[in-house]
């Protein structure tokens, strides 16, 4: 299973699950931490795989917040 639409759907839906269950489970913590996981990995990996890929930082920046490694894995 190496085909980026799949990754990118799937990252997308537990990223909506993740966030629907914290929220309304009260588990909001788990949401933060996933917020603050893609945040990071924008400045570590995200930004430099967008530019290297001829796309804009902000593009880069966007991409790997809402779809983290899925986006930037499949782009170096």
């Amino acid at each position: 299973m190496n085909n980026p639409l799949v990754h990118k759907t799937l990252v997308a839906v537990i990223w909506l699950a993740s966030l629907y269950l914290g929220i309304s489970k009260g588990a909001w913590l788990l949401a933060v931490a996933i917020a603050v996981l893609h945040t990071v990995e924008v400045f570590t990996k995200g930004i430099s795989a967008g530019t290297k890929a001829g796309k804009s930082k902000l593009y880069s920046a966007v991409m790997t917040l809402i779809f983290g490694y899925a986006w930037w894995k499949f782009i170096i």
